[in-house]
């Protein structure tokens, strides 16, 4: 009987032993191992390799949220789709709002139908999220009176901060200093003392870089940034900004003859004839006029794209031809985004680069639309928003992960100007 129960326990521990051990046990023996290859293996610390499925959701928002005045659509996923959708309080609970699916489409590639959401008329500020029956619930978002207003902001008191340590790069600098011609009504005057705070906090920061000095790489748009700056400056403190164009032009003679044609020297010299009106800045902007009739690749240049913007604003004499092939060009541009853009950002089978080139294309965009200000254009600016916001795939914001937030201040001073003059009802 005690022979019995000793074989009972050997065999129970045996048992034991294949069960802990599963199907790696049966992996070693087929791979012609020995068999105690993995009951040796227990002895040491066990390796846990699990590959965890990705999780997402299958309601895509604007992980922030929407303006009220805005319109408000989500992009849903499933294997099946149900007809309708409910827009829940996050707060109480409550159904506020429910809707029908609408343009519901089957990809054959995912194997997924696709469809949307629309609560545009929906319009009440909250914190709220999308349910819908089969595919579940998306993220909470809110919902505000002053979404953009909120989010510019946001950007803004983030570069000022840095602004006022000298902290700030150049290239923010610019991106400042360019949101601010644009549309310098968004900017505050809070102590007003009739200069406006943003130039202020940048003419600290311009002491702070004549302190520190720039990068060499840096240098061609210093010079641009303190030609733009003066000009600016030039109704508030006339000396001050004719000091900063002194400067300028002697910065921009430092590196004139030590580089070749580029695009931050392109738009250094765009900047400093417009405040100088001197021939010899016009003639070395007419130098560039072969390599843009013989290259297209220059839009996808930040420094290019604003000067062509200054060229094309200056009241010093121009080209007119080359004027002319600059807005025939951005135009050109702008609709080809037009057409492709959703296609871009399409919440699903979005085909585009990554964030860096959604902003470029938005950019272009805000600029076509600074000159003809088209509420088509808009409405492009704001959607590639929302995508790079958390309408896309992975429901993942762009634009929290991005550390550099200045790429979005232009789109985001646009969005927000507009939503001042054009308010739905």
């Amino acid at each position: 009987m005690i022979k019995y129960r000793r074989f009972f326990s050997f065999l129970c521990g045996i048992l034991l032993v294949v069960s802990m051990t599963g199907c790696g046990y049966r992996a070693e023996t087929e791979s012609g191992t020995t068999p105690y290859a993995a009951a040796a293996s227990m002895e040491s610390t066990p390796i846990v390799d699990y590959a965890v499925p990705q999780m997402s959701a299958n309601i895509l928002v604007d992980l922030r949220g929407y303006s009220s005045w805005d319109i408000k659509r989500a992009a849903l996923k499933g294997l099946e789709l149900p007809e309708g959708f409910r827009l829940i309080d996050a707060e109480t609970g409550e159904m506020v709002y429910n809707g029908t699916i609408s343009s519901v489409r089957y990809n054959e590639e995912l194997n997924l139908y696709l469809g949307y959401a629309d609560f545009s008329s929906f319009t009440r500020e909250g914190r709220y999220y999308l349910e819908c029956d089969t595919i579940g619930q998306s993220y909470r978002f809110e919902i505000r009176e002053q979404y953009y207003q909120e989010l510019f902001d946001e950007n803004y008191e983030l570069m000022t901060a840095e602004c006022a340590t000298g902290a700030l790069s150049v290239a923010d600098a610019m991106d400042l200093l360019e949101a601010f011609e644009w549309y310098g009504s968004m900017f505050v005057d809070e102590d007003e003392d009739k200069l406006p705070d943003v130039l202020e906090v940048l003419k600290t920061w311009v002491s702070h870089k004549e302190s520190s000095g720039v990068e060499d790489e840096e240098t061609a748009l210093y010079a641009a940034f303190l030609a733009k700056f003066s000009f600016n400056y030039q109704n508030y403190d006339r000396q001050y900004a004719t000091d900063c164009l002194k400067r300028a032009s002697t910065v921009f003679g430092q590196v004139q003859n030590a580089i070749s044609k580029d695009a931050d020297s392109f738009f250094a010299l765009t900047e400093l004839y417009r405040a100088t009106g001197l021939e010899s800045y016009r003639n070395q902007i007419a130098d560039y006029k072969s390599f843009f009739e013989n290259n297209s690749s220059y839009w996808e240049e930040v420094g290019y794209l604003y000067g062509i913007m200054t060229y094309m604003a200056t009241r010093q004499k121009v080209d007119v031809d080359m004027c002319q092939a600059f807005i025939g060009e951005l135009m050109d541009r702008a609709e080809e985004i037009s057409a492709h853009y959703e296609d871009m950002i399409h919440p699903v089978t979005a085909r585009n680069n990554g964030s860096g080139e959604l902003l470029k294309r938005a950019i272009v965009v805000s600029c076509a639309n600074y000159v003809m200000n088209i509420y088509q254009y808009t409405n492009i600016v704001e959607k590639i928003m929302h995508y790079l916001m958390g309408e896309n795939l992975e429901s993942m914001s762009f634009y929290e992960q991005d550390t550099d937030r200045s790429g979005y201040l232009l789109l985001l001073t646009q969005l927000a100007a507009h939503a001042v003059d054009f308010p739905q009802e």
